[in-house]
């Protein structure tokens, strides 16, 4: 009798992991892009819903340190600009050129802005970024790959599959209105 019950607890057990794994591939795939992703849809100005920064080892990061981030990206057709940041204490000396190592500190990892051209690949949801300028000058010059996961009216979600610390990048955006 326990060898039945623990032969049919087993082939429950393969049914239950079956079903878990089948609906979680499909929630991945729902996830994905429905319809075609458009240069058109791109153009216009995006507030900053969320960043997930993962590293190789799974630790998760920020995207930028410090209280309530808030940004904003605008394509235009040609170009672009995104700018990220979170909360500081206002400066100490009232003056931006006179600044404490904390200042700097919190300003250089509560801060990430860059601007440039950009190209938008509508077969495969490749958005390529043509850096020019960056509060983070190793991306001066560079261009970085954008995979888009959702582009709707209201939704953009982008994953920057390789950032230069070696992390994967997941950034949410919503239309502004």
């Amino acid at each position: 009798m326990n060898e039945s019950i623990r032969k049919v607890a087993g082939v429950l057990f393969a049914a239950t992991a079956f079903v878990g794994l089948t609906l979680s591939a499909a929630s991945g795939a729902w996830a994905q892009q429905k319809g075609p992703i458009s240069k058109k849809l791109l153009v216009g100005n995006w507030t900053y819903v969320s960043a997930q920064s993962v590293a190789k080892d799974g630790t998760k990061l920020p995207l930028v340190e410090g209280a309530s981030p808030k940004g904003l990206l605008i394509f235009d057709g040609i170009r672009f600009s995104l700018q990220i940041m979170s909360e500081f204490p206002k400066l100490a000396s009232n003056d931006r050129l006179k600044t404490t190592p904390e200042e700097n500190r919190a300003v250089a990892h509560g801060v990430l802005s860059y601007f440039g051209t950009y190209s938008l690949s509508e077969a495969d949801g490749v958005l390529t970024l043509n850096i020019e300028r960056s509060s983070f000058p190793n991306q001066n010059g560079s261009s970085f790959k954008r995979v888009i996961k959702t582009l709707t009216a209201e939704d953009l979600v982008y994953i920057n599959p390789s950032t230069l610390a070696g992390r994967v990048n997941t950034n949410v955006w919503k239309r502004v209105r």
